[in-house]
């Protein structure tokens, strides 16, 4: 028996690369139907749009919100027809009500809580008391109408059960995977001579919150050209001696693979994290990693064994960091090894978006046994 499912997947950040990783398996997943809802926040010319164009005090939190709650109701409107729902969209808060009709999986890398215990994401500060007290309140109602709780990691799993006082044995840890033969090493990375710089890899769409003008700081410092750095980032950042940026990098992409092949390092010195995909896939193209003390790191990282994690807000940290790992050559090159080794422990997309499926053919048959028998 195949169970039908419908996924509402949000279209923002990180979130894209594992709505298109846990897509793939999907479609040679047999006892799966699946129906994919993407959940944009933005909408080039569309109507919402159009109207804050007339209306441009209107925050864009405020039509962000509305544009993909507008695209949730849409695809919620036949949610009968399914044995189940997953979900990783923010505004899957406003329907809580649905949940508790169809039984549902709703997958998370964090909560408003940590979200909002952040600096790096609320830079203005936090929300006023009425705002923060709804927001608690309206997040707890959807997790306790949901079926089953996914969490990234062990960090956003105690949140739930610490700041929101869910049972401990509804919720499971299962992070996102990689496509593994895909980020495999290919031994594609050149010889290198000794008056040769090593690449330092950095990639973080949102550059400032992902700790790149730190990062920079550091590199800016040096008085030799031992290092280049190859920054990957939608925003716009002036390239210089030894700074190479890329912009409109695709997820999965060859151009991105190559980058990360032909790597020594990869950081990640984020103000602010959930949980770092591109730290995953550095692991699974086997760089020892470099990540700071926020979200879901722990789960991630061994500390001396695949990378290292620092203080976050630290260039003094951001260099220690580098030069420890890249001052020695054999050390790198086991915490590269250890890195693949740990990616396909606990990061294999295949088997990692079959165990989310296998919650979902759980929560689903049960569904399927309270419906009447047709005579």
């Amino acid at each position: 028996m195949a169970y039908h499912v419908g996924f509402y997947m949000d279209q923002i950040a990180g979130h894209v690369t594992n709505y298109r990783n846990l897509r793939s398996v999907a479609e040679n997943y047999p006892s799966l139907k699946a129906d994919w809802h993407e959940i944009f926040y933005l909408k080039p010319n569309g109507r919402i749009e159009r109207w804050h164009k007339v209306v441009p005090f209107v925050p864009d939190y405020f039509t962000g919100i509305l544009r993909a709650s507008v695209e949730m109701r849409r695809g919620l409107h036949n949610y009968k027809q399914y044995d189940a729902l997953f979900t990783n969209a923010s505004v899957a808060l406003f329907f809580s009500r649905v949940f508790r009709r169809v039984p549902t999986l709703l997958d998370f890398d964090s909560t408003p809580v940590q979200i909002d215990n952040m600096e790096a994401y609320t830079p203005g500060g936090p929300d006023p008391f009425p705002i923060a007290n709804f927001k608690f309140w309206m997040f707890r109602r959807n997790l306790e109408a949901a079926t089953l709780l996914q969490a990234w990691s062990s960090w956003a799993k105690q949140s739930v059960i610490n700041d929101y006082g869910i049972d401990a044995a509804k919720v499971v840890v299962n992070p996102p995977g990689i496509d593994l033969d895909l980020w495999k090493p290919n031994g594609s990375k050149p010889a290198r001579s000794e008056d040769q710089p090593l690449k330092i890899l950095f990639v973080g769409g949102d550059f400032r919150r992902k700790g790149g003008p730190l990062l920079l700081e550091w590199f800016k410092m040096l008085n030799h050209s031992r290092y280049e750095l190859h920054l990957v980032t939608r925003e716009p950042v002036e390239s210089g001696p030894g700074i190479h940026v890329y912009h409109n990098m695709e997820p999965n992409s060859p151009e991105l693979l190559r980058l990360y092949h032909t790597s020594d390092l990869f950081i990640l010195p984020s103000l602010g994290e959930c949980f770092g995909i591109a730290t995953i896939e550095a692991m699974g193209a086997g760089l020892p990693v470099i990540a700071t003390d926020v979200g879901g790191t722990a789960d991630i990282i061994e500390p001396g064994r695949n990378g290292l994690i620092i203080p976050s807000k630290d260039v003094k940290a951001i260099g220690q960091a580098i030069e420890t790992i890249l001052g020695d050559d054999a050390g790198r090159v086991e915490m590269g090894r250890q890195s693949r080794i740990l990616a396909e422990e606990r990061f294999d997309l295949e088997k990692n978006a079959r165990r989310t499926f296998s919650y979902l053919e759980q929560i689903a048959a049960k569904q399927v046994v309270k419906r009447p028998v047709a005579v």
